[in-house]
């Protein structure tokens, strides 16, 4: 149980999961890194338990807990309304035990899950998320309310949260269908304008490759599904150069990913990660050929996997050959092994023998 459930606990509040963690854990998913927890104190009661909370004024929560925790404080934790059937689903941590006071079993089950909820200023952040546990998106039938601003909190909360669920394209869709995107984040909406060769971009424009690098995350570490999210955002500023159809895009997207991330409000050592992976997103193509002066220092970096990783999203999503990216791993594993030997130099060649000197007297 984590700290959080076991602080409760001590301070008596009943509290129960509810809506998309508490569904998230009836589907075995992996645990997204915020959660939403419904907790019968007051404010002050809850206070006195997290001396460091914060008060945001989220349409979704009445306290934080910085990264980890969203409560809404509310009379009775088990049966008070939250916001429709899907939201009203709990589970209590303590015991495993779920509730369901809406009768959405089979819904459930049939994962016949809504994209849309109560007309709320809430409404919006809730289908979003929900929407990335269905690996497609139906035409949206009925609109959702735009809120009239939404704090950096709201858009930071909401796109870990997409990002970390299972299928976050769909729940980007949402946001592109309801003009979030075009408003909040047009870093991304301008993807849409980026038209791509055919013969190199089967599958599409800018943000039709972008949402399709999520279908071969391996896991859904958040750095690498920002850097996947974001790795191509220099494309719509940069221009044909040198035979180069995006020139120095990695650069540029670099740059425009730091001031992104910087507005949302997300820490130093995640912004300089995901700012190394976009920098060097097309490095592991040439890693080969490469002399070793220019990549010893990459190898060396202890996110230079992480880096693979985004290299083979990126290639697998546009339908390439996979040699290239195992081409790349040949040469990592060569250059890493070439460096651990203390008879060669990082280029392979031969270390000449120190030549030993003696004295006269």
């Amino acid at each position: 149980m984590s700290d959080i459930y076991r602080r409760l606990e001590d301070a008596n509040i009943p509290f129960y999961e509810y809506g998309i963690t508490a569904i998230d854990s009836y589907y075995d998913e992996k645990p997204r890194p915020i959660k939403f927890l419904a907790v019968q104190s007051s404010l002050i009661e809850l206070a006195r338990c997290f001396s460091e909370l914060e008060y945001p004024g989220l349409p979704y929560a009445d306290a934080s807990l910085h990264e980890e925790a969203r409560f809404l404080c509310v009379e009775n934790a088990l049966d008070d309304d939250l916001g429709g059937p899907w939201m009203n689903f709990r589970k209590n941590p303590s015991n495993g035990v779920f509730y369901d006071k809406n009768n959405i079993y089979d819904d459930l089950r049939a994962r016949t899950i809504p994209l849309h909820f109560t007309k709320s200023e809430r409404s919006l952040f809730d289908a979003a998320i929900f929407a990335t546990l269905r690996e497609s998106l139906p035409q949206a039938t009925d609109a959702l309310v735009l809120p009239s601003s939404s704090s950096a909190m709201f858009q930071k909360d909401l796109l870990i949260s997409i990002l970390s669920g299972p299928y976050p394209a769909s729940g980007f869709e949402l946001l592109k269908q309801c003009g979030f995107i075009a408003r909040e984040w047009p870093e991304l909406a301008l993807l849409d304008d980026v038209d791509q060769s055919k013969d190199f971009h089967p599958e599409g424009n800018g943000w039709r490759h972008t949402m399709q690098t999520f279908s071969y995350r391996k896991d859904r570490d958040l750095t690498l599904s920002l850097a996947l999210l974001l790795h191509d955002i220099g494309k719509p500023e940069s221009r044909q150069s040198d035979g180069k159809r995006f020139n120095q895009h990695a650069e540029l997207g670099a740059r425009r990913a730091a001031k992104f991330l910087s507005r949302l409000g997300f820490d130093e050592k995640t912004k300089e990660d995901v700012v190394f992976l976009i920098r060097y997103h097309m490095m592991p193509a040439a890693l080969a050929v490469l002399p070793i002066q220019k990549t010893k220092a990459l190898v060396a970096d202890a996110r230079f996997p992480s880096l693979l990783e985004l290299f083979r999203c990126d290639e697998f999503s546009s339908f390439k050959d996979p040699a290239r990216y195992y081409e790349a791993c040949s040469a990592y594993r060569a250059i890493q092994h070439t460096m651990k030997n203390p008879y060669r130099n990082a280029d392979g060649s031969k270390r000449r023998a120190a030549r030993r000197s003696s004295a006269h007297y």
